[in-house]
């Protein structure tokens, strides 16, 4: 009886402890209902002189892609699901299409889409962006998601000859240049 005595006032302050850290977590979580969600695709892309391109990986969360392109449609898509998703790519390629415009030394590069695969919960899809010569300013205007998401932000990073730049877009910065 005398031992549960002694253990008695550290039950009490562990009881203590986890009730104030309740309430913590409730004032936390009524205070940030304020809070707006955060949008952002990171891109990858380094030249490949044997290639002579541009090569960018872009990095989208799946349910953003599935958002976007079926307030498109009149039939909704559901993203996901691998054994499907060659089945997705001439609407992958249509979107990026319409999304992506890039100059490179002052030509403009058509971008080609080239394939996507899933990777958790995020879509990755495979650009190349061709480029006779090795980029010395790279201008792009990269739009994704614009349309659905106001706060919507497209990061690219490049790298070119060892040096890497980041473009940063986004609905009041539409498009970006960087140089070599």
């Amino acid at each position: 009886m005398l031992k549960n005595l002694k253990i008695l006032p550290l039950v009490l302050m562990v009881g203590v402890l986890l009730v104030s850290f309740s309430k913590m977590d409730d004032a936390a979580v009524s205070s940030n209902n304020n809070l707006h969600k955060y949008y952002i695709s990171v891109s990858n892309a380094t030249y490949s002189k044997s290639d002579k391109s541009v090569q960018m990986v872009t990095r989208f969360f799946i349910d953003d892609m599935e958002d976007v392109l079926n307030s498109r449609m009149e039939n909704p898509i559901v993203l996901g699901d691998k054994s499907t998703i060659e089945e997705v790519y001439p609407l992958l390629k249509s979107y990026i299409s319409k999304k992506l415009e890039v100059q490179i030394n002052g030509v403009t590069s058509i971008p080609s889409f080239i394939g996507a695969e899933y990777e958790s919960d995020q879509i990755v899809l495979y650009i190349e962006l061709p480029s006779p010569k090795v980029p010395k300013v790279i201008t792009m205007r990269f739009n994704a998601f614009t349309e659905l998401f106001e706060e919507q932000k497209n990061l690219v990073h490049m790298k070119i000859n060892g040096v890497r730049r980041s473009l940063l877009m986004d609905k009041n910065k539409l498009t970006d240049t960087v140089k070599f």
